[in-house]
């Protein structure tokens, strides 16, 4: 048997988390976040149906600042010691420190176990669930802009295929949800499943967006630019299912239940979610709500400013731009972006020498330059200091320009090094080298080019290449030839070689040149042996 429920709980420490109880056994995942002190314990400890002990389980929690989570599985498996029986479980959960001489009350609740049919066959009732919705802006995937997202509990079995959700604006049908998940599974002590919880998330439709000014977004249904009244639909199986209705006044959604810190998604509103149709299957009534018992508890709730707590006001980001501006302000920074997700890492602090695949990256940035220059000057008016999202990163388009300025003169600068070190490499040979020599070195620098001598001797040093009589180059060519098939005469290329010579007198100046072919994959000594 499995039951979910999330619950804010905050400890006059300031620890809180929420409750996901799941199992028979039972189990019950705890996600907490901090302050946790040193040296803590959770302490679960649950009651049978006649009100007796029935066990006490203690979990080591790590220590926690205030900005640091933990998710704390409490399970127990003991032979012999399951329960057995039907009724109200009433539980407690305390966190304690003997080091920190902490032991505090986080919450007192109670679960109820209900027969169902067949023989030792038993769940927690769930049916009191059904008609809950947790509804929330997901400021902690997105807080610029966060997406609307809802929770609701179905009974029975459910595939993610057989749902679909849909958002309504005064009657008009705004944004159908980009997708539903089951996330969570209730289950009998046998294993059916008995109920699920169903997550769907609206891409399209966000509470606010603190980058509106950058174009971000624009297709997008804001709610804080939208009041009016509104509906969550669900259908299962082509069927309506379940229907929340919530307005926007003000730009924020009005609250009329309690509202829950979770720390997975932020502040969550608990709302009516109304039952459609008989997908549900008959419902129990009187089961006691989990975790929401009338003993004291140090649970509190959050409220209607947490949820907008990272909302910005238009205002703050600035004059809006015109409809031209904003499609050309997007223009310049899809551009950005591009050059900035593909170069910048690779560019900026990157220290010289520089090889070969560095230099024509260089050359591919620069290639950029003349087109990314006019967009940035389309959107030379538009204030700095105004707010954009690069890289997944919020930023200013001042700052934006000021990367891509580096990021053009990192790549000249690569290029202006990259010929530099090349030209401090050759200078030795150019100060030995004259007349027709240094004539031939510059079409064929030595960094590029392969020199030999007679015999095909290589030449490594510029005293050497100076002193030589004869120079030869060696490159592959497609020779012509011929072939015969089937009687008929062809003609054909064949992989050949070439080499290009000269003898030079001691002044440098050209004496002889000669060119050599031949077929095969590498000349023979004999077309380096023009001396002789």
């Amino acid at each position: 048997m499995t039951t979910v429920i999330k619950h804010a709980l905050r400890a006059s420490a300031g620890m809180f988390g929420s409750l996901r109880p799941e199992g028979w056994n039972p189990r019950l995942r705890v996600p907490l976040r901090g302050p946790v002190p040193a040296g803590a314990e959770l302490v679960w400890s649950v009651a049978r149906p006649d009100g007796s002990p029935w066990f006490e389980h203690r979990v080591p929690v790590p220590e926690l600042d205030d900005q640091q989570t933990t998710v704390i599985d409490l399970q127990r498996w003991i032979d012999g010691g399951d329960l057995a029986e039907p009724g109200m479980i009433a539980f407690t959960l305390r966190m304690t420190s003997a080091l920190e001489g902490v032991d505090v009350l986080l919450h007192t609740g109670s679960l109820t176990a209900v027969a169902l049919d067949g023989e030792q066959r038993y769940a927690i009732d769930n049916d009191w669930m059904l008609g809950l919705g947790l509804l929330c802006l997901d400021a902690v995937d997105e807080y610029d802009a966060p997406r609307l997202t809802a929770t609701l509990f179905l009974k029975g079995a459910v595939d993610p295929y057989q749902l679909e959700a849909h958002c309504f604006h005064e009657g008009r049908r705004i944004a159908r949800a980009t997708f539903v998940d089951n996330r969570y599974s209730f289950t009998a002590n046998d294993g059916t499943v008995v109920g699920q919880e169903v997550t769907v998330v609206f891409d399209g439709v966000r509470g606010w967006n603190n980058l509106r000014d950058s174009g971000w977004g624009a297709d997008w249904h804001f709610l804080d630019e939208n009041d009016g009244a509104y509906q969550l639909k669900l259908l299962r199986e082509a069927a309506m299912s379940r229907v929340i209705d919530f307005a926007v006044s003000g730009g924020r959604i009005t609250a009329t239940g309690a509202i829950e810190d979770d720390a997975a998604t932020g502040p969550v509103l608990l709302v009516d979610a109304a039952v459609e149709g008989a997908l549900d299957g008959a419902r129990r009534t009187g089961g006691a709500p989990a975790f929401y018992g009338d003993a004291v508890t140090a649970a509190s709730w959050a409220s209607l400013d947490a949820v907008y707590a990272r909302r910005i006001e238009a205002a703050a980001s600035g004059p809006a731009v015109d409809p031209e501006t904003t499609v050309e302000l997007q223009a310049f920074v899809d551009r950005a972006e591009r050059l900035l997700a593909t170069w910048e890492s690779g560019f900026v602090g990157v220290a010289p020498p520089f090889d070969v695949g560095q230099v024509l990256a260089a050359e591919a940035v620069l290639r950029e330059q003349a087109d990314y220059s006019l967009l940035r000057d389309q959107v030379a008016t538009v204030p700095g200091e105004r707010t954009v999202v690069v890289v997944s990163e919020s930023t200013t388009i001042g700052r934006v320009r000021e990367r891509m300025e580096t990021l053009f003169t990192a790549a000249e600068d690569r290029l202006s090094g990259a010929a530099q070190a090349a030209d401090d490499e050759l200078a030795p040979f150019r100060a030995v080298l004259t007349g027709d020599k240094l004539a031939i070195f510059e079409e064929h620098p030595a960094d590029a080019f392969l020199y030999t001598t007679t015999d095909r001797r290589v030449i490594e040093t510029p005293e050497e290449l100076a002193a030589a009589e004869y120079w030869y180059f060696e490159g592959p060519i497609d020779v012509p030839s011929t072939a015969t098939v089937n009687g008929v005469a062809l003609k054909v290329s064949v992989q050949g070689w070439r080499v290009l010579g000269w003898r030079f007198d001691d002044s440098g100046a050209i004496l002889d040149e000669f060119e050599v072919q031949g077929p095969g994959s590498s000349a023979p000594k004999s077309a380096f042996q023009h001396d002789r």
